[in-house]
């Protein structure tokens, strides 16, 4: 049996990514200046129109000119917060998109017929030349039509941020319940010491407990030690190297003093002592083999950032495919990419990229 995945070469770099813009656009930290920038560039586009609207009368007009502008701008602002606090949320978030296209529809035309309406009944009150010499030509319909793409777009931008926070905020939710289901499957297929371990250990100590206190003293010392670490340290993503180590050594020690008959010898190379990987990986791999095995010579060797770990057995019998397909599974979450696992019927051989 042979189970492999492809191990890459060279360290993960991680992209930071410049984050103001989206605090800026959706954070709540930002919002009164999101809403001065909205309202200012609103003043200045709806401003501009009516000057132009109004360039042959201005000296007429004076300052009366911005009583409408400001009318004119309280129109555009009224409907422009409408489509925010109302129809956004209420249709187009919600995916009613024809019910709120249509109503968009609506307002975009509405606003330049209401400004040439406004511009009429300002000409004819005050007495000033009409600049449009006929309301009911049929190109003031193409005029409007002009006018309410340029109001569409102003529109659909504020509904296109809030579509995008909408996608954000559902992006973070998802990231977050994803990380979770990872936690959560890794918690499952973390290493654990076999409760049939546990069982002949318990029974072993009992059967000695009167003729040999201090063996039954020290297997218990032991096997509290190996609980305590699963307990407590096994709970952190990453460990030292050294600790696994010892871990391993202590298990396998109580499985010696059950079964005489198995040898182990553990050789390191590199340093294990600030290197960090994640615990109670190798306890897996080793309880596959320890049961129908007499010798074990576990090697671990640290080399630029790459872990080896070799088991050698004299189990000549197939390894069982189930225990290290959850293996691979846990190895797949905690090290994506970052690994190589090949099993035989002697050996077992696991390299993992350590580079964080």
């Amino acid at each position: 049996m042979y189970l492999c995945t492809s191990l890459t070469e060279g360290k993960m770099n991680k992209i930071k990514e410049n984050s103001f813009l989206p605090l800026f656009l959706f954070g709540s930290k930002y919002r009164i200046w999101r809403h001065l920038i909205f309202i200012l560039v609103g003043a200045i586009i709806t401003f501009n129109q009516v000057f132009i609207a109004y360039q042959d009368s201005q000296s007429v007009l004076d300052n009366r000119i911005y009583l409408i502008c400001f009318s004119s701008f309280a129109a555009y602002l009224i409907t422009m917060y409408f489509n925010y606090f109302y129809l956004t949320p209420k249709f187009l978030l919600k995916g009613n998109y024809t019910v709120y296209a249509i109503a968009l529809c609506i307002i975009v035309f509405l606003l330049p017929t209401l400004s040439i309406a406004e511009e009429y009944w300002v000409r004819n009150m005050l007495g000033l030349t009409h600049r449009i010499t006929s309301y009911t030509n049929p190109l003031i319909l193409v005029d409007n039509l002009s006018a309410s793409v340029i109001t569409a777009v102003c529109f659909c931008s504020v509904s296109v941020i809030m579509l995008f926070r909408k996608w954000m905020t559902g992006n973070q939710e998802v990231a977050r319940l994803e990380e979770e289901r990872i936690k959560s499957e890794l918690n499952k297929l973390k290493g654990q010491i076999a409760p049939a371990f546990l069982s002949k250990t318990l029974r072993n100590a009992s059967s000695s407990a009167e003729l040999n206190p201090q063996k039954t003293s020290g297997m218990l010392m032991q096997l509290g030690q190996l609980l305590r670490y699963q307990l407590y340290d096994a709970g952190r993503d990453r460990i030292l190297l050294k600790s696994e180590i010892n871990f391993l050594t202590q298990f396998i020690e109580l499985e010696e003093k059950s079964n005489p008959s198995v040898q182990y010898c553990i050789h390191t190379e590199g340093d294990i002592n600030n290197t960090f990987v994640a615990p109670m990986l190798f306890i897996s791999l080793v309880q596959c083999v320890i049961a129908d095995s007499s010798m074990l010579n576990l090697f671990f060797i640290l080399e630029e950032q790459i872990l080896t770990f070799v088991c050698k057995t004299d189990a000549e019998e197939l390894l069982d495919s189930d225990a290290f397909s959850l293996v691979g599974q846990r190895l797949e979450l905690q090290y994506p990419d970052k690994y190589t696992l090949a099993v035989s019927p002697r050996m077992i051989e696991l390299k993992i990229d350590i580079i964080e």
